[in-house]
């Protein structure tokens, strides 16, 4: 009986596939970390977790009434499309302005805020991420962490990867504009389902709640 509940109990969980971790120690050093465990597709993987974590972001954002940094990282990846997709060529890869910030080794001391993202695909096909990060200053180092994971999937996916991405981040973008609902739950799977599928909001449709 053990042995079936333990067997419900990894089934329900879904399959881990991949985690990220940021860590930023003194002087706003961050250090980024991803862990791979049944990932059959590695760079189609990180495609999907760097938009639910985005999703995430936004909405947490949102929840800690930091709406207006929300709008404001969403406006410099925008700008960030325009550079990475010049229309010509493979895409480039910019180092992203990161401000107080800065990328390097870990140190030998312990990090002052972590921010974890853990990744999961569900039997039913859809997925699921599982966020827990330090508290305080959110308006700051949430921003921070996901552009510091964002300058990895620059750096290291190939080139027809990292043009989806973009490409989709950009349909994410008119899924927030148009349906105005990063601070809904909701938006958290319905958000990336948009920008990985096809479907196009009708011109009728914005401001719609």
């Amino acid at each position: 009986m053990l042995k079936r509940w333990l067997s419900r109990l990894v089934r329900d969980r879904g399959l881990h596939k991949i985690s990220v971790r940021v860590d930023f120690y003194a002087g706003n050093l961050a250090v980024p970390a991803v862990y791979w465990y049944n990932s059959q597709d590695q760079e189609g993987d990180t495609v999907l977790l760097a938009l639910y974590l985005y999703a995430r972001i936004l909405f947490e954002l949102a929840e800690q009434n930091e709406t207006r940094v929300a709008k404001e990282l969403m406006e410099f990846l925008d700008q960030v499309k325009g550079l990475v997709l010049t229309g010509e060529g493979p895409p480039k890869r910019p180092r992203l302005p990161l401000g107080a910030v800065s990328l390097g080794p870990a140190p030998a001391t312990a990090p002052e805020r972590r921010y974890q993202a853990d990744f999961y695909q569900m039997q039913d096909g859809s997925y699921r991420l599982n966020f827990q990060g330090s508290v305080g200053k959110e308006g700051f180092y949430l921003p921070a962490a996901f552009l510091v994971f964002f300058q990895t999937c620059l750096d290291r996916l190939g080139d027809d990867a990292l043009t989806r991405l973009i490409h989709c981040l950009g349909r994410l973008h008119d899924y927030y504009r148009y349906r105005r609902d990063f601070w809904d739950s909701t938006s958290l799977t319905a958000g990336p389902a948009f920008a990985l599928g096809r479907e196009e909001i009708r011109p009728e449709e914005p401001g719609e709640e």
